[in-house]
């Protein structure tokens, strides 16, 4: 059976993102399928480290931009409106009373002034707080579209998100064609906020696993033992906790070993004075951001992917972190922590390592058992590349969000269960 060509809205915070490549490489993965794509953006993107998939497939040329720039958005917007704003249209779109926050912020009337077009068969919108605005656009009659927020992390996990968001997503739960959560911790956490099951489909955030070579052994010319993360630096991926962890490392073994951090962010000051105050600078270098290069260069000489992931003290959590799957593919053997749905990727002792949170002394045991010799890691990384091959593949993933579409295009209840 033909399937007919879809149209999709991307409905988005902000566009493009280095940290959000799986939005990008979402999008292409149904361009490629031959979907018709369109891109609604609140706020303009980082163009200075600009995803090389954005140029290729034109991501530009198909965004509407609410805001040119992060500071002054009132003025931007305004700026963009021009004359537009004594147009009764317009001015309808800016009574607060009776649209709230989208009004006051003058998102209607920017969306009815630019956007190409007003109906679409889908808008999808990454994370759940831009689906309460993409939601609010439906309900003002700007746009219309069966509306599916993608759940990532800190949408529902974060205290501040919840507590703001909280009567909204009542309704937008209600107002959605359908839920899409990324793993199955957060659909569990929707229906604990009180989404109804039947509405919730698990759409994975895959990897093209084809990108990635393989290796199942140690290259490395030297004896020493090379521990690699790769994060920004902020409190949930727990680098401070893999700083601790190196000096209890050094003291409970002789092998010589080496501890590469790649990323900037918040914490990388403190982070950098933890390593010096605990005498770890012959151990510990920081690259701060890198290159896609410099980093498989890095990770081309690691024995051990760490991200040891934690509850932030405001309540953000990981999703299912994009860099454990990539290590996996690349047959480097990943250690983490039982947080939010990374159990879902690795299962202990099979197709990696996991230790409980905000555990030092238990990242360094670990290590040592590993660098001790342990285990079968050629086993290890087989059954790593199994996991994502199958699981997190980024083709699968998007067969199920493209079969999910067709199949639903002309119902108005979602189809879940015969959706593979």
């Amino acid at each position: 059976m033909e399937h007919q060509k879809l149209s999709v809205l991307y409905f988005l915070n902000r566009f493009p993102l280095p940290s959000e490549t799986f939005v990008i490489d979402q999008i292409c993965g149904l361009m490629d399928r031959g979907i018709d794509i369109s891109i609604i953006s609140l706020i303009k993107g980082d163009y200075e480290n600009l995803h090389e998939k954005v140029v290729e497939y034109g991501l530009d040329k198909k965004t509407v931009y609410l805001s040119e720039q992060t500071n002054h958005k009132f003025l931007s917007r305004i700026f963009s409106l021009g004359t537009s704003l004594f147009n009764p249209k317009i001015i309808a779109l800016l009574n607060y009373f009776k649209y709230g926050s989208v009004a006051r912020n003058l998102l209607l009337p920017l969306v009815e002034k630019k956007k190409e077009k007003k109906s679409y068969d889908f808008i999808i919108a990454h994370f759940g707080t831009a689906g309460v605005t993409a939601m609010k656009m439906i309900n003002a009659n700007v746009l219309e579209g069966k509306l599916i927020p993608v759940f990532h992390g800190a949408d529902i996990s974060k205290k501040k998100n919840l507590e703001t968001y909280h009567a909204d997503y009542q309704v937008l739960f209600k107002k959605s064609f359908a839920l899409f959560p990324i793993s199955e911790l957060w659909k569990n956490k929707l229906i604990e906020l009180g989404a109804e099951d039947s509405k919730i489909l698990v759409n994975r955030m895959g990897i093209d696993v084809d990108k990635f070579d393989f290796r199942n052994s140690s290259q490395k010319e030297d004896k020493i033992f090379r521990i690699v993360s790769v994060a920004r630096m902020v409190e949930k991926k727990g680098i401070d906790d893999a700083i601790q962890a190196m000096s209890l490392l050094r003291k409970s073994t002789g092998i010589q070993f080496k501890y590469d951090l790649v990323g900037g962010g918040p914490l990388l000051d403190t982070l950098k004075e933890q390593a010096n105050k605990l005498g770890l600078t012959d151990i510990i270098k920081f690259h701060g951001v890198q290159t896609h290069s410099g980093v498989k260069e890095l990770l081309g000489e690691a024995d051990i992917f760490l991200l040891p992931s934690k509850i932030a003290s405001d309540g953000d959590m990981e999703g299912i972190p994009v860099s454990l799957m990539e290590s996996m593919s690349s047959g480097i053997v990943t250690l983490s922590t039982f947080h939010s749905g990374i159990p879902e990727l690795i299962e202990h002792e099979v197709q990696g390592f996991l230790v409980p949170e905000n555990s030092p002394s238990k990242i360094a045991e670990q290590l040592k058992r590993i660098v001790e010799g342990e285990y079968n890691l050629s086993e290890i990384r087989q059954n790593a590349l199994n996991k994502v091959q199958g699981e997190f593949n980024q083709k699968n993933a998007y067969d199920q969000m493209y079969n999910f579409m067709n199949e639903n295009l002309k119902k108005s209840t979602p189809c879940i269960t015969k959706i593979k």
